[in-house]
């Protein structure tokens, strides 16, 4: 262990000294770096009565001109990268690469292709030029912070600003002095159309503008969005937010703001643009012409299909969607007045069906029957129907490396109904930890799969899922079924996997429904799940380490066993949705196995199965069916701090009660400890349960498990990221096992029983894939006695560093 100890010490003299560089060492003379922005708030007393009186720090920042180099951890690493090279090469190798850049957007345009923005191709490579201190941006900021308060309602702010130098270093500090907050004493709207006068008077309620508020200019944006939204799915067309207008009286006295709407009629459109006279026009839907395909000037090629109104226009013999299925995406109804939220919603739910490259929607209001009529023209450009795939790539699971190729087929308009098929057949090798492979308590899965050789595992297996943008059911496109965008899919699979200790095989089939509560929250219903679990072979050697282990719970999860339920799912996920700054996803998963089974049984009075133990239960074709229930939650939140650095959060918990005809949870359903996308000191499957310490090497499962996680991510140089990360978390048995001491969940042990990770990672991110290197320790070992269980408090530490070091190999982040 003493090389890696060396090692170890040679990266943190290099750390100290990366530390340590001059960041102005690539500043001019008579130049100054810009060090740092302080903002110091000197806010006024009169405000404590107001809720909503305080300044956003972070908007303030946003909004000075000069910012100081990113820095990673207190340190600017950008800054430091850049310093490295010589700056007259890096413009040389930046021009080269633009010009280089520029030749490949012009072929890129005569393709027809997105053009790239030269300007970032090489930049974060050579890391970050010194930001030179430039006083009248400072000026410029000063002035800018000035306008912001007053927009917030600060109309008396003041705003300075100071510069201290230290050596070739500057720090900027503002000095904010926002002043009294003007509060809405009286709101007043106008508009000169009667009818639109009324229709906001109808959802005046829902205004973001409140008497006794703080003026704020940004509610003042949401309220013309507001009325704006209102206003389009009343039918007016061509209302926009720029036809809504404010004044702000601040002459009230008292700090007080009377504030006036003026609302102006829409313009009438003519062939080029909006023009002509004003008009207050509700529009009403006239036709809904739906067109497959580019649109041709020839109308030899097209036909026409009317179907509940709808226009289908298609070109050779047949559509290439049947209208049924179309229609069930289409808000827009002919003979409706127009609302601009179907329109959304008919883009939407065209888009995510995932079947046209584009897809989009015009309106004309000219050669309409009626003066208020609108022709909607839908126009769908098909993607490619039928693709074929042929894959390797490295896989990771839970810690253990292997390669798998896969060979694919997609269909996406199967039946000309949208649907989709896609068939594939996986090969794959791995490296797996072996259960019989152990010649000691302390040898690990490495060192098994060292003497095993590399890959001791393989695995073959065929699939097959259907996917229709509908529910299989007769029900008839309804609004539900319209607005909730519902999918089915129906999955088909068998895997076979040979180990060194035995030989196993599964059959599945699942049939389910998921579909949007809203943008933000999917559900999910699976009434039929079904697993076949076999296991034809076991090695000598591993039947005889069943029969010396003499565990009940272990023998019960490697029998032949079948899993017949239901599962459902709740998802919430803003990433899409929200500003990229907070972002959360929940997802609870729900399920249960074997309940209708066993009261079917128990009604029809069905024989039992009695095995050595004696003990009785029910079978399926010879095969014993578990009998459980399970809930499962995972909750994360993520924070950006800026384009180049983010926070991570998952706390995932989860249990499983295991009763009637199987006692234990299938060694598929349980909980597991360790691997690559959990704790990952540990390797998969060796944590716990509890505290419990197993002799010997073997999968390692329970029937909860509590686990948090965070991390802190960043971008380094290109490619490259890396982030520092700490895990904490175990998993549990329910019940007592003489076998397993020290494995059942109690609350007084729950924080002594916790194992703690931490470690750093290096990730190459490439967009559409990431490999993720993380090499984690064990912080904190429940499996070892009291009093040693933390790193520090066991005398061998140094010797041990290579036993509580691991390293995961992933592809994606872990969470």
């Amino acid at each position: 262990m003493r090389p890696l100890s060396l090692h170890i010490l040679w990266l943190l003299a290099c750390a100290l000294l990366w530390v340590g560089c001059d960041p102005a060492k690539r500043v001019p003379q008579d130049q100054h770096l810009l060090h740092r922005n302080a903002i110091q708030e000197h806010p006024d007393p009169r405000n404590k009565t107001l809720p909503d009186a305080l300044v956003d720090q972070d908007e303030l920042r946003s909004i000075i001109k000069q910012k100081p180099n990113k820095r990673v951890l207190g340190i600017p690493f950008y800054l430091n990268v850049y310093n490295l090279r010589d700056p007259q090469r890096v413009i040389e190798k930046r021009q080269r690469s633009d010009s280089l850049c520029q030749v490949k957007n012009e072929s890129r345009a005569l393709k027809g292709r997105k053009l790239k923005t030269c300007d970032q191709i090489t930049r974060g490579r050579n890391g970050e030029p010194p930001v030179i201190l430039d006083t009248a941006l400072t000026f410029r900021s000063s002035k800018q912070l000035e306008l912001y308060l007053i927009k917030e309602g600060f109309f008396m702010a003041q705003v300075s600003d100071t510069v201290i130098y230290k050596k070739r270093k500057a720090e900027v500090q503002y000095r904010v002095e926002p002043g009294p907050a003007y509060v809405l004493c009286d709101v007043h709207w106008y508009v000169d159309d009667e009818a639109m006068h009324r229709n906001i008077q109808e959802r005046w309620n829902g205004t973001n503008l409140k008497v006794g508020e703080r003026f704020d200019g940004d509610k003042l944006d949401k309220e013309r969005d507001r009325i704006t939204a209102h206003m389009r799915e009343l039918g007016y067309l061509y209302f926009n937010r720029d036809l809504i207008t404010y004044d702000a009286d601040t002459g009230m006295g008292d700090h007080q703001v009377d504030l006036s709407l003026r609302i102006e009629r829409p313009m009438s459109r003519s062939q080029k643009q909006i023009s002509g006279s004003r008009e207050g026009t509700i529009y009403h839907v006239e036709r809904v012409i739906i067109e497959q395909g580019a649109r041709s000037v020839d109308p030899a090629v097209r036909d026409t299909v009317i179907m509940d109104g709808y226009e289908l226009i298609y070109h050779g013999d047949k559509p290439l969607y049947k209208p049924q299925a179309l229609l069930c995406g289409m808000f827009l109804h002919p003979d409706q007045r127009f609302n601009q939220l179907d329109a959304d919603r008919t883009y939407r739910r065209l888009t995510n069906l995932r079947v046209f490259d584009r897809v989009e929607i015009r309106y004309d209001t000219t050669g309409t029957f009626r003066s208020d009529g609108v022709n909607c023209r839908v126009q769908l450009m098909p993607s490619k129907t039928q693709s074929f795939s042929t894959e390797g790539f490295g896989t990771n699971r839970g810690g253990f490396m292997g390669t798998s190729l896969s060979v694919g087929y997609r269909h996406k308009n199967l039946f000309r109904s949208m649907g989709s098929i896609t068939a594939q057949v996986n090969f794959g090798w791995e490296a797996q930890q072996s259960v019989t492979g152990s010649t000691g308590e302390g040898e690990d899965a490495s060192n098994q799969i060292r003497s095993g050789g590399l890959f001791n595992t393989i695995e073959f297996g065929p699939e097959i899922t259907f996917r229709f943008p509908n529910f299989l059911l007769p029900v008839k496109c309804g609004t539900f079924a319209r607005s909730a965008a519902p999918r089915t899919t129906i999955n088909i699979l068998y895997n076979f996997q040979q180990r060194p200790d035995y030989t196993r095989s599964l059959a599945k089939f699942s049939f389910g429904y998921e579909w949007n509560e809203s943008r933000t929250k999917t559900w999910g219903l699976f009434p039929v799940e079904l697993n076949v679990i076999k296991i034809p072979y076991y090695a000598p050697s591993f039947l005889q380490f069943l029969q010396e282990t003499n565990d009940p719970t272990l023998t019960d999860s490697y029998t032949d066993h079948l899993i017949l339920g239901a599962k459902a799912m709740f998802t919430l996920n803003t990433q899409d949705v929200l500003p990229k700054r907070h972002t959360y996803f929940l997802r609870t998963v729900l399920q249960t196995s074997g309940n209708l089974l066993a009261a079917l049984y128990d009604l029809t009075d069905q024989p039992l199965t009695t095995d050595s133990t004696g003990a009785n239960f029910y079978t399926v074709g010879n095969i014993r069916f578990a009998q459980f229930i399970k809930l499962d939650n995972d909750f994360r939140y993520y924070l950006r701090l800026h384009d180049k650095s983010s926070m991570a959060f998952r706390v995932a918990a989860g249990v499983g009660i295991a009763y009637g005809n199987l006692p234990v949870l299938p060694f598929e359903t349980s909980f597991f400890g360790g691997g690559a996308n959990g704790m990952r000191a540990w390797q998969a499957r060796t944590l716990g349960p509890g505290s419990y310490n197993a002799p010997v090497s073997y999968d390692r499962i329970g029937d909860m498990h509590i686990e948090a996680n965070a991390e802190y991510r960043f971008k380094l140089i290109g490619y490259l990221e890396g982030a520092l990360f700490v895990d904490v978390g175990n998993i549990w048995t329910l019940r007592e096992n003489p076998a397993k001491p020290g494995s059942v969940f109690e609350t007084r042990d729950l924080l002594k029983e916790l194992a703690i990770g931490s470690g750093i990672g290096a990730r190459l991110n490439f967009d559409f894939f990431l490999v993720r290197f993380d090499l984690a320790g064990q912080m904190k070992d429940p499996g070892q006695p009291e009093g040693q269980r933390w790193l520090f408090q066991r005398s061998d530490a140094t010797s041990q560093l290579g036993r509580v070091l691991n390293l995961n190999l992933g592809i994606g982040y872990p969470f």
